[in-house]
Formats: structure tokens, C-alpha cells, sequence
């Protein structure tokens, strides 16, 4: 799939019924940054998943990419990575927020191993921070800052080039935005 992704906001998409009776539990929030904001994604003016802003705290700058859903068509795709950037992009060059977090459950490998391949830290593991259906959960945390985006966006420019895929969509070269984070460069003590 080499089609540009696109997100819509929920709360804006035309539908012909109610969102508490699509998305369970919803509770439709007129602030742009209310918590969480969903956006679907679609390719082709086709829906193959969604997307969250959570967490959003204002005062710190901080907000967290959460609730992430991607069909099996969207999975590992240009688009997939492309929605992301997209995110990013939103949280730090035009809301100025300080820092993006990618928390997930700690078990979660494909979520860890996402978070990693597009530059996010690992920050650790807060154990036994969540309950869900009655089982305790470990959360891992990630994040990328400010000052860190700067040398990200470069990347994620350059593997998004459609130069970087050939005729059938495949990418010529990896993402790299583990490598260019300039934190995971840096010792620690």
C-alpha cells in the first residue's frame, strides 16, 4: 500500500447514527484537545483504523498517542508509519506540545517494537499500574521530546519520500528514527 494516509477526526465525520452507539462508551467532547481525541484512518477514502490523542495536559506540554487500532490492510504499511508521523507532527509542530508518550502494556512486543522503529525512548515499566478485565497489567512507557523531533522529522521525511519505495510499494531503505534519536546516543549513568 503506497496510498497516502489521511486523519479525520471522529467527532467530524458524517454518520448516520449516534457515536455512543459505534465506539462504546464514547463521550463526545467539543475541545479539539479534549481527552481522548480518536481519529480514523483512511486510505483511499476507505477506513482501515483509528488512532488517539489522550492524556492531553496543556499545562506540561505533554499528550500521549494511544488506541491504536490498524486493520490488517493498514499493518506495517507506508500509511501505518505515515499516520504516525502525522500524529507527531500535529503534537509538536503545530499544538507545541513538549513531549509525545506511547505507553502500552508491557506484554504488548508489537506495540514496543512500534514504538522503537518510529524513535520513541523506552522510559521504563510502572508495574502493576493498570487493571483490564480483572488482570493486573505492567505499562511500558516511551517517549519523544521536543528537542528530539527536530532530527526525527528529518528521517521520517526522508523514508516517507516516495523515492525511498519502489514500483510495488516495497521501501528501499529502513526507518532509522531509532538511530537518529539523539537520546539513544546518550550515556546514562
Amino acid at each position: 500500500m503506497t496510498e497516502d494516509v489521511t486523519l479525520t477526526s471522529i467527532i467530524t465525520t458524517s454518520i448516520d447514527q449516534p457515536l455512543g452507539d459505534i465506539v462504546e462508551n464514547w463521550t463526545p467532547r467539543l475541545h479539539p484537545l479534549a481527552n481522548p481525541q480518536y481519529y480514523t484512518l483512511q486510505v483511499n477514502d476507505t477506513a482501515v483504523g483509528f488512532i488517539a490523542f489522550a492524556n492531553v495536559n496543556q499545562e506540561y506540554g505533554t499528550i500521549e498517542i494511544g488506541h491504536v487500532n490498524f486493520s490488517a490492510q493498514l499493518l506495517r504499511t507506508r500509511s501505518a508509519t505515515g499516520a504516525n508521523y502525522l500524529l507527531l507532527h500535529y503534537a509538536f509542530d503545530i499544538l507545541s506540545f513538549r513531549r509525545v508518550e506511547w505507553p502500552c502494556n508491557a506484554l504488548n512486543a508489537k506495540s514496543r517494537r512500534a514504538a522503537l522503529r518510529l524513535g520513541f525512548q523506552y522510559e521504563g515499566t510502572w508495574i502493576k499500574s493498570d487493571l483490564s478485565r480483572g488482570q493486573s497489567r505492567d505499562k511500558s512507557w516511551f517517549s519523544i521530546v521536543d528537542d528530539e523531533w527536530v532530527q526525527l522529522i528529518q528521517e521520517f521525511q526522508r523514508w516517507l519520500n516516495p523515492a525511498n519505495f519502489d514500483s510495488n510499494g516495497q521501501q528501499l531503505t529502513k526507518l532509522n528514527a531509532a538511530q537518529i534519536n539523539p537520546r539513544s546516543n546518550k550515556k546514562r549513568e
